[in-house]
């Protein structure tokens, strides 16, 4: 009885090894929603410098590809491939330490001091180690693989505490690279930066709905939206020198002002009788014949188009995460003199997707390793950009 129970145990003891191996077999993205992309940007921070250079990045948990506990193996940074076609050189040798660690900083609570954003389990894995930077052939757009690779001395666990209904999730991860030497020349990393926002075209408009002899008034928005920045929504084809604004709502969907009774998009026209106003807008007294608000104009931003009847509407995207796939949809509306008797034209409306920032902050700073004083203590804290890599 006592030999089965012991090779049982054994066994299993064989088993968790082997999945424990798995795990660390398996490559995932950090953070998650670059699995596959491009970053919105590639840096030069910190291997595309002579200097030395100490680095954080924390990562928020809702970043991470993983949930509960993992174990750490290897870190694998992606280099930069936001030029396409376009090969890097060989960089080495460096002289490098990693340290890895939970923390309960968050992007937007990360101090510049580096030991203040360290959790108890701040673990050197790599410890004043020489690496090459391998070279990177030129590559078609997408991203390259993770092929920059540092392997841990010793494994590390991220989040020995699994997150359970009584005990507290796993907190964020954080990873410092200090480069105590490097050569001159140039490395650049795959890097958060910037993101590029999903925007759609939508609603209805005709025609008519223009100065005459000109295109329709056009709405678009900047290529990237982010939580807790300002945006810019640009309108073209605008009555020359006349008022405009730039309606905006969180989404085109149900009726005019909350009406089911005037479904969306609503004509400012009476469709039976285009010389006439639509029931909802009658109290406008007169139509605008082919134009239609595509949207429920619940926040307006204006201004006055120039000669070319161009203008820009600039607004506040709310901060934080959960502001992460908000859709924002516009439309612009132009006074023209000449277009109808209404004097009002609109344009189709276009939505914009919030992108970014993901939960990343970057504290770093530059240094003369050769001269006397000891390396900074503290640095630059950057919102919104790290690296991008994966991990083993």
């Amino acid at each position: 009885m006592g030999s089965k129970l012991a090779h049982r145990i054994c066994r299993a003891a064989v088993a968790a090894v082997a999945v424990v191996g798995v795990l660390a077999a398996q490559n995932v993205t950090v953070p998650a929603l670059l699995n596959g992309v491009e970053g919105g940007g590639g840096t030069g921070i910190p291997f595309g410098s002579n200097q030395a250079c100490r680095i954080q990045c924390i990562y928020g948990a809702a970043e991470l590809p993983w949930q509960g506990p993992r174990v750490l193996t290897a870190i694998k940074l992606r280099a930069d491939n936001n030029t396409p076609n376009t090969a890097m050189a060989a960089k080495g040798w460096l002289q490098i330490s990693v340290l890895v660690s939970t923390t309960d900083k968050t992007a937007l609570t990360a101090s510049p001091v580096f030991a203040d954003n360290r959790g108890a389990d701040a673990t050197w894995v790599i410890q004043n180690q020489s690496f090459q930077l391998p070279a990177q052939p030129a590559l078609p757009a997408g991203p390259r693989p993770a092929n920059i690779v540092f392997p841990f001395a010793t494994p590390w666990m991220f989040g020995l505490t699994p997150a359970t209904s009584s005990l507290p999730p796993p907190q964020n991860l954080l990873v410092e690279f200090h480069i105590h030497s490097q050569p001159s020349g140039a490395y650049r990393l795959d890097n958060l930066g910037g993101c590029s926002s999903a925007q759609a075209s939508f609603g209805s408009l005709g025609p008519a709905c223009a100065v005459p002899g000109q295109p329709g008034v056009t709405v678009t928005g900047d290529p990237s939206m982010l939580a807790g920045s300002s945006y810019g929504w640009s309108v073209a084809n605008a009555a020359p020198n006349a008022p405009y604004f730039v309606a905006l709502d969180v989404t085109n969907q149900g009726g005019l002002f909350g009406n089911p009774a005037w479904p969306l998009p609503y004509p400012m026209f009476d469709p039976a009788n285009p010389a006439q106003q639509s029931p909802a807008l009658a109290a406008l007294g007169y139509p605008a014949p082919d134009c239609w608000l595509n949207i429920t104009p619940v926040t307006l931003l204006g201004g006055v188009a120039d000669a070319t009847g161009a203008g820009i509407a600039l607004g506040a995207i709310p901060p934080g995460r959960q502001m992460l796939g908000q859709v924002f949809y516009a439309q612009a509306v132009s006074f023209a003199q000449t277009a109808n008797p209404l004097r009002i034209i609109t344009s189709l409306g276009r939505s914009s997707t919030v992108c970014g920032p993901l939960g990343v902050a970057r504290i770093y700073a530059f240094y003369n390793n050769l001269a006397t004083p000891p390396p900074p203590t503290s640095g630059l804290v950057q919102v919104g950009v790290g690296f991008i890599f994966d991990v083993q």
